[in-house]
């Protein structure tokens, strides 16, 4: 394969994202009462945080970011500027530790306004796609490379999480960016401080321990101990601040305020539940990605000795396991949206499907 066509598969993923972020940008809302707006609840606090750390007083900020869902929101369109301040509204300390999307959004908001909240999911699912066009070039696959970067751009759970005002994006973003490096079978000791850094990206993102947690178990398995040790010890310091900003209430929180004990012999019940509501979600709202997940599980359990059926294994347990955790059902793969990359890298690597051979079947038929 030359180096040209390598480009142009890089050419190809840019132009099938921006096709992606025009579609989502000029058409979105609500569809069967679920919000595929691009301003979610959540993103009033990222977004107080970036007017707030971008120059803007408390009360400005909670003003613009009022008046903006008032008028963009489909869902929270009734906020008052009270809602956002410090002391009143009670997310504000769970989020405390998610610090990353915000100090990365300021620029675009200071020369765009509230809108530039969405550069960041954005350019993270421009990184997305082109770290699975880089994957698959590695490989030597472009035909399938390409396939893949298409549906996974298509699915509707995908665009509706990678261009909206929340973390969501970002930390799929970062783990794309660590795929590159597993790919290479063990981290070089050279890498070691920009997995630090990406460890500490990540959990100052979103909860993310249980990923790094199967890296680790992956690396363990092949007996690279001092990189599993050393992303564990990393990645057990990062989640500290996000352990102890948590109250116990947010373990299990639909559970109300029952005791730790009660909870903790709840979650076989909810990992089985949170696998039944997502999986049906997928089905009814979006079968591209319920049937790339189900092919790339197939071939990931056929090929069970690769090491991309590996990390995509331990991706969808660590992504079940996070929303276990969490408890709410029907988020729509929300907790589960880092193996996304896993998906693009095992469906690749696990299939033998070509152009020509895409060719010589249609000349059959």
């Amino acid at each position: 394969m030359r180096i040209s066509k390598h480009h142009n598969i890089y050419w190809i993923t840019f132009a099938i994202w921006l096709i992606a972020v025009f579609i989502k940008f000029k058409f979105n809302g609500l569809i069967l009462n679920f919000d595929y707006g691009l301003y979610h609840p959540d993103g009033t606090l990222y977004t107080t945080k970036t007017l707030d750390w971008g120059g803007l007083t408390e009360v400005q900020s909670a003003n613009r970011v009022s008046d903006w869902y008032n008028n963009h929101s489909y869902k929270l369109n009734r906020t008052k500027p009270e809602d956002f301040y410090y002391d009143i509204n009670p997310f504000y300390k769970e989020y405390s530790t998610r610090v990353l999307y915000p100090l990365l959004s300021i620029p675009w908001v200071y020369l765009f306004g509230i809108p530039g909240m969405l550069v960041v999911p954005a350019i993270s699912l421009l990184i997305l796609l082109q770290s699975i066009a880089k994957i698959g070039t590695s490989l030597n696959k472009p035909f399938i490379t390409l396939v893949s970067i298409f549906l996974i751009s298509s699915s509707t759970t995908v665009t509706r999480w990678m261009f909206a005002n929340t973390t969501d994006a970002l930390l799929v973003a970062i783990f794309a960016i660590v795929a590159l490096f597993l790919t290479n079978h063990t981290i070089s000791k050279n890498h070691y401080l920009i997995i630090a850094l990406l460890i500490l990206f990540s959990s100052f993102t979103r909860f993310c321990f249980l990923f790094w947690l199967g890296i680790a178990v992956i690396q363990l398995s092949q007996k690279h101990y001092r990189q599993a040790v050393y992303i564990t010890f990393i990645s057990g310091i990062a989640v500290l601040p996000t352990i102890l900003s948590h109250n116990s209430s947010s373990f299990l929180a639909v559970e109300g305020e029952r005791q730790t004990s009660e909870k903790i012999l709840l979650l076989p019940f909810y990992f089985i539940k949170i696998i039944f509501y997502e999986t049906i979600q997928l089905l009814i709202l979006d079968r591209i990605l319920f049937i790339l997940c189900a092919v790339s599980i197939y071939l990931a359990m056929k090929n069970l000795r690769k090491l991309s059926s590996k990390y995509l294994l331990i991706f969808l347990a660590a992504g079940l396991l996070t929303g276990t955790l969490n408890g709410t059902v029907g988020v729509n793969f929300r907790y589960q949206l880092p193996i996304l990359v896993f998906i693009g890298w095992s469906l690749i690597d696990n299939s033998n499907f070509s152009f020509e051979r895409f060719l010589k079947a249609s000349r059959y038929k």
